[in-house]
């Protein structure tokens, strides 16, 4: 028998990072589906999911950006930081994903500028096309033979908890056919 979203749904507990800040969209619309969810410290990643006492924060991985500018500053001021990360997920688990909140997909990722508001307002800000940077880096690092991730942009962060859950659900359900007795 097929496992089912609605067996998922029933069985699965979201693990969020204990690093992991300003989540109350994804916290508040977890709490309103009725999943469960629990925070401790993971390897690499933000989330990920524990479903019929298994766990599985060392194979299927979502890393989540809030928004173009957050993905910037790890890219420019912690970029041994998140390439150690992304190498580890990449050698350690089969599935890593980015979420990135507030973007549309590659082409508005790709010109995303910050507002000449905020280039006035922050001084120290010298760069504007910090899209195309970004852009750059995560298509330089999402290569089959570097870190091997998938990049998923999430316009309204409103639906970053569903596009969790539906990440997970494949990879549980593919785990189940995969692993499931043959007759």
């Amino acid at each position: 028998m097929a496992a089912t979203k609605k067996d998922f749904m029933k069985k699965v507990c979201i693990i969020i990072d204990t690093r992991e800040q300003k989540n109350k969209h994804i916290t508040s619309a977890l709490d309103s589906m009725g999943i469960a969810y629990e925070s401790r410290k993971l390897d690499f990643g933000d989330y990920s999911f524990t479903a019929e006492g298994r766990d599985f924060s060392m194979s299927c991985v979502v890393e989540r950006k809030a928004n173009v500018d957050e993905i910037y500053s790890n890219i420019m001021q912690e970029r041994g930081r998140i390439e150690k990360e992304l190498y580890a997920a990449a050698n350690l688990s089969n599935q890593c994903t980015i979420f990135i909140e507030n973007v549309a997909g590659w082409e508005e990722l790709k010109a995303y500028e910050v507002p000449g508001w905020q280039m006035e307002k922050l001084p120290q800000r010298k760069v504007r096309d910090i899209g195309r940077h970004v852009y750059s880096a995560l298509r330089s690092w999402k290569s089959s033979n570097r870190y091997r991730f998938d990049v998923q942009f999430i316009p309204d962060n409103a639906k970053t908890a569903e596009r969790l859950l539906e990440n997970f659900y494949y990879y549980w359900h593919n785990y189940k056919e995969q692993t499931a007795a043959r007759k």
